[in-house]
């Protein structure tokens, strides 16, 4: 299965707005969430080809947990992590060009 949506739930507005836009104009689809449309759901079919990344360790963390639908979850919280952890955990710096890395072994479409 293959990687058709990052979901970004980014509490700061610089960070979520440049991977909105990075992303984006890679090809990749995105949209962003609050923490309270994320805990209404979306739909099941719809998380095992999505990725969520967050800012909020314990959102990540428990999305990871309580949701295992998601293809991946990834946490920028200043940790980091191999590609296979679940959830990953990447340092906020350089988390754009990391993740689009990530991304891109993940499968996303991204154009060239």
């Amino acid at each position: 299965m293959s990687l058709d949506l990052v979901v970004l739930l980014i509490s700061e507005s610089d960070l979520r707005s440049a991977l909105t836009a990075r992303l984006t104009m890679i090809g990749i689809n995105v949209v962003t969430v609050g923490a309270d449309q994320l805990v209404q759901g979306m739909p099941g079919m719809a998380i095992k080809t999505a990725v969520l990344v967050t800012d909020d360790g314990s959102i990540g963390q428990v999305a990871s947990e309580a949701f295992p639908a998601w293809m991946q979850v990834v946490i920028l919280n200043g940790s980091s992590g191999g590609p296979d952890d679940r959830p990953v955990r990447l340092s906020r710096r350089g988390a754009l060009r990391r993740l689009v890395e990530l991304l891109d072994g993940w499968g996303a479409p991204m154009s060239q």
